[in-house]
């Protein structure tokens, strides 16, 4: 039986709930948290593009930033109505703080010229569209003044090149402190980023507990191993001059070699007295430096030193060209390397000029004859130093190659003690020396001489210990690799010298400032001058190659003193009895022994170089010596310090090789050197 379908009615639709009163703040809150969560993603885009992509290439972006910054100051003042004026004025002060930021930061100058420039345009056009709508003419332009200040900052070679140092900078300010940590120095914080001056860059460090300056100027050599740093890269570890603290230090690193800069003449202060510091050049970072030739207690010396053709003789014709002008400065020069053509371009504006070794002997004589003469002058309210002036000049002796004549030999002792004494109490009467050598060994400046000198100045080197004789921290620093016309000075009661780039001082220059000046050049007051043996005869044996650059002045006085120096004779009448004649006869010094003459030349053609006493031995046995004879002398010329010793039965030259043979043959003179007779 079929059961019929059975029909349910359809059930009632289910009452809709009531919205809640409170749906309308419900609404709202999601909305809000909507709205956050997408600003935090948001936020999350902009700070990983910032971190990611902005940031790291800051370097190669700021001609966009400079330009959108342009952008945006017009357009805020063109919508509040601004005058053009106050846009220019803010941007100028904004230039103003970014080439502070710039220098802070290490730039080179040509850069920060160039993004000022570049400043000052986007400036002009902000100052423009304020006033009329940043579009249109307006808009093109500026998207060509940001197009081409970036294509100009993207494709010079010296901003590539300052950019990838700057990448580099980054990456070792992040691994330094790790590198020391690793050779036992935990614990040192970069206290900013790193400074870059040039080529050069500072790292200034924060030291823990427990480590000094010292402790880190110890381990260059492992810094730069760790660092993969060229060897004698870390060019110095010293005190941070921008803090007091000791644990505050700046390492300075420096790869590649000294690169030397163009210095202009032009650009030197005219010094007006001798009171007055002197310009020498500038430093690495472009600053110039001026050295006090009158300290408070007078005087000062000078001595330079360095290999031929490191400009040291340009120096001191930097400095008679600079004094020259000083209408208070005497200036003496003595030239025993050039025969005076050193000075002669100046030849009218000088005193005295002394070109061989008998008129340097003269000088000197006359030097510390003045010493004592002077200290005559002095009154009780001068305080033991004599005020100069005019009338009682400072005498400034430029001395260039003193070696033949301030070496350690015996020929030289009567030009040492006088040079000893001018330079031990030369400071207080106003006698200054200023001394170059190109043999700075240590027999080439007698021991007595070398600490009167409180100023040293050290050129190119043939070798890093040359610069010893100079230099307080000689083995840190590599001479060797200076350029010409580029110094270390070491000035008394500093640890670390300067680096020192010297303009090039021509024969034009010294002939201009001998012409202006040769109405400023002063007299030694006469009380003195009568005093001074061999002072009015000073230009009576100039050599004739210098005539023709001689003053009118210059050259009446030497016909003075060559007339002086003949004695007329004196006419005797017939009638007097005869006299007896006396002659006299005057025997020349013995020549110099052969085997002596044939050991110097194996010295002299060495040129500096390795001498083995092989060498030295089968010279003297061609002359008919023993091997006794040669190998007794060899520590007697090294105790006289004419060689020097370079290694096991090697020796080096350690004078000048023009003056071996003649100190050997006054050695020889001497009874107490020979010790073994004849030694043969």
């Amino acid at each position: 039986m079929t059961v019929p379908p059975q029909h349910h009615p359809d059930p009632a639709p289910a009452a809709q709930p009531e919205p809640p009163s409170d749906s309308v703040p419900a609404i709202v809150w999601g909305i809000a948290r909507a709205s956050a969560k997408l600003a935090m993603r948001a936020a999350r885009v902009v700070r990983w593009t910032w971190r990611r992509i902005l940031w790291p290439h800051r370097d190669q972006l700021a001609p966009g930033a400079l330009g959108l910054a342009a952008l945006t100051a017009s357009t805020a003042g063109h919508l509040a109505h601004a005058p053009w004026w106050a846009t220019g004025l803010a941007w100028a002060g904004g230039v103003a703080v970014l080439r502070h930021a710039w220098a802070r930061r290490g730039l080179a100058a040509e850069h920060a010229d160039a993004l000022t420039g570049a400043a000052a345009l986007f400036g002009a056009w902000a100052a423009a569209a304020t006033t009329w709508a940043p579009g249109g003419v307006l808009g093109r332009t500026w998207l060509g003044l940001t197009a081409a200040a970036a294509i100009a900052w993207t494709v010079h070679p010296d901003a590539r090149a300052w950019r990838r140092l700057r990448a580099r900078c980054r990456n070792w300010a992040a691994q330094l402190p790790a590198a020391l940590a690793g050779l036992g120095a935990a614990g040192v914080v970069l206290t900013s980023p790193p400074h870059l001056h040039g080529r050069r860059v500072d790292f200034p460090l924060r030291l823990p507990l427990g480590t000094t300056r010292e402790d880190v100027d110890r381990l260059r050599r492992k810094i730069e191993s760790g660092m993969g740093w060229p060897d004698g890269s870390i060019r110095d570890v010293r005190q941070d001059p921008a803090s007091t603290a000791s644990n505050r230090i700046v390492l300075t690193f420096q790869d590649g070699k000294i690169q030397a800069r163009t210095v202009r003449l032009d650009q030197a202060p005219i010094p007006a007295s001798v009171y007055d510091p002197i310009w020498q050049g500038v430093d690495d970072d472009g600053r110039d430096l001026f050295i006090e030739q009158y300290a408070p207690e007078g005087m000062t010396r000078g001595l330079y030193g360095g290999e031929p053709g490191s400009a040291k003789s340009n120096l001191l014709r930097l400095i008679a060209y600079l004094r020259a002008y000083c209408p208070d400065v005497l200036i003496w020069a003595a030239d025993l390397k050039n025969d005076g053509m050193t000075f002669a371009s100046i030849l009218p504006r000088l005193d005295r000029l002394a070109v061989n070794r008998r008129q340097v002997e003269e000088l000197f004589t006359d030097a510390a004859t003045m010493v004592p003469a002077r200290g005559r002058l002095l009154r009780p309210e001068d305080n033991q130093k004599l005020p100069l002036s005019p009338k009682r000049p400072a005498v400034l002796i430029l001395f260039d190659e003193f070696a033949t004549a301030w070496g350690k030999t015996p020929q030289n002792r009567t030009i040492v003690e006088a040079a000893k004494e001018v330079g031990s109490k030369g400071r207080a009467p106003g006698i200054g020396v200023e001394a170059a050598s190109q043999y700075l060994a240590q027999g080439s400046l007698h021991p007595d001489l070398r600490p009167l000198f409180t100023r040293r100045v050290a050129g190119r080197m043939q070798e890093r210990a040359d610069a010893q004789f100079l230099l307080k921290q000689w083995n840190r620093i590599d001479t060797t690799l200076l350029p010409t016309g580029v110094f270390y000075l070491q000035l008394s009661g500093e640890r670390r010298p300067r680096l020192l780039h010297t303009p090039e001082v021509t024969d034009k220059d010294l002939a201009r400032a001998a012409a202006e000046t040769m109405g400023l050049a002063p007299a030694l007051e006469p009380e003195t001058a009568r005093e001074l043996p061999h002072y009015a005869n000073r230009w009576a044996d100039l050599p004739d190659h210098l005539l023709p650059y001689c003053s009118p002045a210059q050259r009446e006085l030497g016909a003075a003193g060559r007339a002086a120096n003949v004695t007329p004779l004196r006419p005797v009448a017939a009638a007097t009895p005869p006299r007896r004649v006396v002659v006299s006869e005057r025997l020349d010094a013995p020549a110099a022994d052969p085997a002596l003459e044939a050991m110097c030349a194996v010295f002299v053609a060495a040129r500096g170089g390795d001498v083995r006493t092989g060498d030295v031995v089968a010279a003297a046995a061609e002359q008919g010596r023993s091997r006794t004879y040669a190998t007794d002398r060899l520590p007697l010329w090294r105790g006289e310090g004419l060689i020097r010793s370079a290694g096991r039965g090697v020796w080096r030259l350690a004078s000048p090789p023009d003056d071996l043979l003649g100190a050997v043959v006054a050695l020889e003179a001497e009874p107490a050197a020979r010790r073994r007779g004849d030694g043969s």
